[in-house]
């Protein structure tokens, strides 16, 4: 059976669902090099929870379009891929074996950090997902720990991924400061070094660690899931596969781990 990656992307804005980009193309040429997967399993920047984890567990999950002011096409994508019951519960058990209680919801949609790149990856929608909630509050190590608790999937020809942002500071987004893309090549460049040097205690004490940290990151949620992932790996060292800045603050790479 064949082993499958576990792949961080970053989907940056909304935009890139109806505007090409050299990371839409890129996302599109990643699906098609990948052996199809079983499921997919996604940890999302927009699917965070305090204090419970959260697996998705409903058979049609709805498109949830969860922002708000861009065009009207966008909120006319749906992204109907199938959810997976049975793998919910096969997850939700490994986590019972440590000691921990996630919830089953049946009810949770697929959120724009998931069907934005995966229709582009994988537009026929017809692979079976599961999302796993990412906490900020219990900070890095605990999601690096939701990681490994199902490495072991990879294995069975399920592709595991996280999807957030290398950089993810919206107000300068809006209305960047003086030396702002200094701060974001100074963080990204140190990203690209832990990760290929597979660094995992510097990542997972990049709060401390890494330059700008809190800069790139006001809030914790869109690098949580490269953290999610590295856990999934067998060694934490990834390949850096992607590389693009956006309006000169949002870091797009993209990461392997085998």
């Amino acid at each position: 059976m064949k082993k499958q990656p576990a792949l961080f992307i970053s989907h940056g804005s909304p935009m890139m669902a109806i505007v090409e980009s050299k990371t839409s193309r890129f996302l599109q040429k990643l699906g098609k090099s990948l052996t199809i997967p079983k499921a997919i399993v996604v940890f999302s920047a927009h699917f965070e929870r305090d204090n419970d984890i959260v697996i998705t567990a409903g058979e049609t999950p709805k498109t949830i379009h969860d922002f708000y002011g861009f065009p009207a096409p966008l909120y006319n994508i749906q992204y109907n891929a199938p959810g997976s019951p049975e793998l919910a519960k096969k997850i939700a058990e490994r986590f019972e074996q440590f000691g921990l209680h996630p919830m089953l919801d049946e009810q949770q949609g697929w959120d724009h950090g998931l069907w934005i790149p995966l229709q582009l990856m994988f537009p026929a929608a017809d692979i079976p997902i599961v999302q796993i909630s990412i906490n900020s509050s219990l900070g890095a190590r605990v999601n690096y720990e939701y990681g490994k608790l199902i490495a072991s999937l990879r294995d069975e020809n399920i592709l595991i991924i996280g999807s957030g942002n290398v950089t993810h500071n919206l107000a300068e987004f809006a209305k960047p400061t003086v030396g702002s893309e200094k701060r974001v090549k100074s963080f990204t460049e140190w990203v690209n070094e832990m990760v290929s040097g597979a660094q995992t205690e510097s990542l997972l004490n990049y709060m401390n660690t890494a330059p700008n940290a809190l800069f790139n990151h006001p809030t914790q949620e869109h690098f949580l899931p490269i953290i999610a992932v590295m856990g999934a790996s067998e060694t934490g060292k990834g390949e850096l596969i992607h590389q693009d800045i956006e309006h000169g603050i949002l870091a797009m790479n993209a990461y392997r781990f085998e």
